[in-house]
């Protein structure tokens, strides 16, 4: 820490050094140079004072900068192909002036520009969108800023056609979050997440974002994974001057803040899991091959050994009570744009850190059900729902997210710049959840404690280059473009500990005790480790020409090549008594874990050869994985005008991708039954075959392996039918590969009754037809109005769907192909002023769509028993055959008013509302119904005040409905809604302040 601290404070004093150094009595006179046809920026453009004998050269983003002493002058600006244009303007010493100009016929409004890129405020996003090739949306670090959101995943659901699932998982127009990508710095990046495909928002403080822009057609330039839409975020860019802010904040959430708060001690300063936390080495340091277990004669470890080994782990398993804190946020940026030469080289510095800590407590209440059907289970109008377990529980829980990046950019002559941006974030929970509840099926009340500590790590490196190669006298060079990225996420989950006391169901008298429930998981504790490892390169080349018209048009080409290598391990150890349980008050609750489990307890005595307990490693099903997948890809693409105002953008991608994944038990790491190859043969009757026979095994050996070569065409039209109208319509087909993590046929559960997801070795992958139309209407530099249209048809769709389980009160589920899917929607954005007091915004979407399952007939065959039990088709247990997408909301909108409290518009109050309808929350299997989660909104307040350039100050009220979350079932023969979950997660009041010196 005190080396980070130090290395910190003498970047930040190197970088002010230079810029107070740089500073003379002179100013500069600054700007933006765009294309008026197309929207881009205008490269090498030259910007002349003649009285002075200056000039300057504009860069890839279009900027320039001419320092002059302070006076009046006449500013020219010229480009081959364009007619010049002159501006006058006074420099004052220390300060510069903002000039943006704008090339070609047509007169755009100015747009500010604040930073590197001009696509950091409301009104630059805004002509991002209307110039870009596709279909898109956005949200800039101007509308961040102001609004209540500290994540990433608290930015996005604002964004038209978006809902969040669990405050990080993306759903884009209503696919699933595994049907959405995530782009940081054009960067492809892991999942810190173990089952899951998609990179959790919530890793990325909202104070390293400049924009979050969502793709949501298309073009061949884009990786072909491509379903629901494309999540690019760009961090902050270096400014052009020295910048330097800090900014705090405070909140304060009415359920937790000065109440009763459990914890423990989980993770040090930044989140990352401690010491003590990780396996003790007298486990890890043993070969993988060696089950931590007593031995025998068979073999293993001496039981005198592996008993003693609890002294060796964390002691604490009973949490600590203390009040609940305060939230409390911190971040710091420091940037500037050093001049090496006077030639105009330039070195651009940015460095940014943020640190937050988040205590939330909510009471969750929970029911799960089996389906009671006197007739059929095929007949579903007469089932009914029979409790199979029920929950109530209190959780803790302790968020800490740390996020630091450093940008470099260093540009050696005019059109030739290379840069080195790095990220890295670290977010943590430390979860307490204590639960009591009824086992309906063995009919005895619970009580389940579980401590849960979770750190997910991002480090994301990116070196990237744009170059400008002139040739000849042309008007226009090429472009080239690279980046060469290695990201790494971890995902460590140390030392879950787990222990349950148990009941009869009614219980004698009110005072009788809970007892032990003495096996898995009472006692257990459980470690998981997870790395996913992305190394990548892509390569574009832009080639421009004019068109039989002479319009501006480019042909690009490139590739792009990765490699990602994913492991997972996990390891559980539990405790058997050696002798009646309740024998000792130690066994009876509230006494602590620490007395119960005491490392005594496991060490022999003179009258108790044996000892109390015996410690062991549980390793009777698969616990690791190990994946890699290969992706080579190429493309091919034109923007070019057919006629004026009609632009097309269109062309084809080629990718080549292998996936492989083999899941074993650790012990078996180098055992011969540990196969290396599956079984996987596309005739189901010849791989049921192969099963019977003994050759293959249920789930493919514990192999999943895709190689698949995919040729992705891609065309769209953007029509200036009027003026600031557009019309844009398109029509592409991609693809959706299965995740590394779906083809690994494991499952786990995190808690005492809590469901279980396995993977599928069998997995195909998904091919999708997209059309998509919208109509545009660019009113002002910041008023807007869109609709649009899509409709998207899916083969091979991977779904969640059921699995047949008896005699457990954990529901199981798998990933399968269903046959096919489609979905349909309409979107809806506005935006406008409105008496120079109030701003409106709001967007909203419709989505339907319908999956295909199974077929009847192959449902009804399963049912009847009259498939071979080795079908595929007879391990699922789904309840529709035809249903919505999971997670997919039919009706979403934002509604957001502004109103500005002073003529400067420094100072606003507004209004946020996020509302979401009813969904699938989890999907009916069994005969049992779908959980539907009922569609709530999400109302904030928030003030902000803008002081001379330097101070901002936001108060928030975050959730103040208090909204309630409720999913249910609906109990078909009496169409009573049955609770499934439930639980709200109180108001948060917050202030926060930030300045720049």
């Amino acid at each position: 820490m005190k080396n980070f601290i130090r290395a910190l404070a003498l970047i930040i004093v190197s970088i002010w050094l230079v810029g107070s150094l740089s500073a003379q009595a002179t100013g500069s006179v600054r700007g933006t140079i765009i294309d008026a046809e197309n929207g881009e920026a205008v490269f090498g453009a030259t910007v002349v004072v003649r009285s002075e004998k200056k000039f300057a050269k504009t860069d890839f983003d279009g900027k320039y900068d001419l320092v002059l002493p302070a006076g009046s002058y006449e500013v020219e600006y010229q480009m081959y192909g364009y007619g010049p244009q002159k501006r006058s303007v006074t420099i004052t010493p220390g300060k510069p002036v903002s000039l943006n100009v704008t090339f070609g016929v047509q007169t755009l409004e100015t747009v500010e520009v604040k930073d590197r890129a001009a696509n950091n405020t409301e009104a630059s996003m805004l002509a991002l969108q209307r110039k870009s090739a596709t279909v898109s949306d956005g949200i800039s670090q101007e509308a961040i800023k102001k609004s209540p959101d500290s994540s990433a995943g608290d930015v996005v659901r604002r964004v038209t056609g978006i809902t969040l699932i669990g405050g990080k998982y993306v759903f884009v127009r209503g696919l699933g979050e595994r049907y959405s990508n995530t782009l940081l710095n054009d960067s492809i990046i892991p999942s810190t997440e173990p089952d899951k495909r998609v990179v959790p928002l919530d890793i990325f403080p909202a104070g390293l974002i400049k924009n979050i822009r969502v793709i949501k057609t298309f073009s061949p330039e884009d990786i072909g994974e491509f379903s629901g839409g494309l999540v690019k975020i760009e961090t902050k860019e270096y400014p052009d001057q020295f910048e330097m802010s800090l900014g705090i904040g405070v909140a304060r959430n009415m359920n937790t803040t000065g109440r009763k708060f459990l914890t423990f001690d989980g993770g040090d300063f930044f989140g990352r899991a401690t010491t003590e936390q990780k396996l003790p080495s007298i486990i890890s340091g043993l070969p993988n091959e060696i089950p931590y277990e007593p031995g025998s004669r068979f073999g293993g470890l001496p039981p005198a050994l592996v008993n003693i080994t609890p002294i060796f782990f964390n002691g604490q398993l009973t949490p600590s009570e203390e009040k609940g804190s305060y939230d409390k946020n911190f971040n710091f940026s420091v940037g500037n744009t050093i001049k090496t030469t006077e030639s105009g080289q330039r070195l651009g510095v940015l460095l940014g850190v943020t640190r937050s800590e988040e205590f939330r407590f909510r009471e969750e209440n929970s029911k799960r059900y089996s389906p009671i059907n006197p007739i059929s289970t095929l007949v579903k109008d007469t089932t009914i729902l029979g409790p199979v377990q029920q929950q109530n529980a209190s959780l803790y829980n302790k968020e800490v997210n740390f996020g630091s990046n450093l940008n470099l950019s260093y540009e050696f002559t005019k059109g030739q710049q290379i840069s080195l941006k790095n990220l890295y974030t670290v977010s943590s929970d430390t979860n307490v959840r204590q639960a009591s509840g009824v086992n309906y099926i063995d009919n005895f009340q619970f009580l389940a404690n579980t401590n849960t500590f979770t750190s997910r790590q991002l480090m994301n490196n990116t070196l990237g280059g744009d170059h400008a190669l002139q040739f000849g006298s042309m008007a226009r060079p090429h472009k080239l473009e690279w980046n060469l990225g290695y990201s790494v996420a971890n995902r460590d989950e140390p030392n879950v500990t787990q222990d349950v006391w148990r009941r009869s169901d009614p219980p004698g008298s009110v005072a009788t005790p809970y007892l032990r429930l003495g096996n898995n998981p009472d006692g257990s504790r459980f470690f998981s480790e997870s790395k996913d490892t992305v190394r990548q390169l892509n390569v574009k080349y832009e080639i421009p020409f004019e068109q039989w018209a002479g319009l501006k048009s480019s042909f690009k080409f490139g590739g792009l090549t990765m490699e990602r290598e994913k492991d997972f391990r996990f390891r559980e150890f539990g405790i058997k008594y050696n002798s009646g349980i309740g024998t000792s008050l130690a066994d009876y609750w509230p006494a602590p874990s620490e007395l119960t489990y005491n490392p005594t307890q496991f060490i022999a005595t003179g009258s108790n050869a044996n000892a109390a307990k015996t410690f062991s490693e549980r390793a009777t099903e698969p616990n690791a994985y190990d994946a890699i997948q290969k992706l080579n890809a190429s493309f091919g693409q034109v923007d070019m005008p057919l006629m004026p105002k009609l632009r097309f953008i269109g062309g084809v991608r080629y990718e080549d991708s292998y996936q492989k994944v083999k899941t074993f038990k650790l012990r078996d790491s180098s055992n011969i039954t540990n196969l290396d190859y599956g079984c996987k043969v596309e005739n189901e009757d010849v791989r049921v075959a192969l099963v019977n026979s003994n050759i293959c095994t249920q789930n493919n050996n514990g192999i999943g392996e895709i190689r698949t070569q995919d040729k992705l065409p891609s065309a769209n039209f953007v029509w200036e039918f009027q003026k600031d109208m557009n019309l844009r319509w398109s029509y592409t087909q991609t693809i959706t590969r299965p995740d590394l993590r779906e083809l690994s046929p494991f499952g786990f559960t995190p808690f005492f009754g809590a469901d279980r997801v396995f993977g599928n070795a069998n997995l195909r992958r998904t091919y999708i037809h997209n059309y998509d139309i919208r109509w545009e209407y660019y009113l002002t530099a910041l008023d807007y109005i869109g609709v649009g249209a899509f409709y998207k048809q899916m083969s091979d769709p991977i779904e969640m769907i059921g699995r047949p389980v008896a005699g457990s009160i954990s529901a199981q589920f798998t990933y399968t192909n269903a046959s096919q899917a489609y979905i349909r929607g309409i979107e809806f954005d506005y935006r406008k002023d409105f008496l120079d007091k109030f701003r409106f915004e709001t967007n909203f979407f419709f989505i339907k769509s319908r999956v295909d399952v199974l077929s009847w007939n192959t449902y009804a065959l399963g049912k009847l028993g009259l498939l071979d039990a080795n079908n595929k088709a007879f391990s699922y247990d789904p309840t529709n055959l035809s249903r919505a997408l999971q997670g997919q909301s039919e009706f979403v909108y934002n509604l957001k008013l502004d109103y500005f409290l002073t003529s400067k518009k420094n100072q606003s109050i507004g209004a946020y509302y996020n509302y979401f309808g009813n969904r699938i929350y989890a999907v009916g299997a069994n005969g049992t119904p779908d959980a539907i989660e009922r569609g709530v909104g999400l109302t904030d307040i928030v003030y902000t005040y803008k002081h001379d350039d330097r101070l901002d100050f936001k108060a928030a009220a975050k959730n103040i409905t208090d909204t309630r979350f409720k999913v249910y079932q609906v109990s078909e023969l009496t169409g009573k809604e049955e609770l499934f979950l439930s639980y709200r997660l109180g108001v948060t009041f917050s202030v926060a302040a930030t300045y720049k010196f």
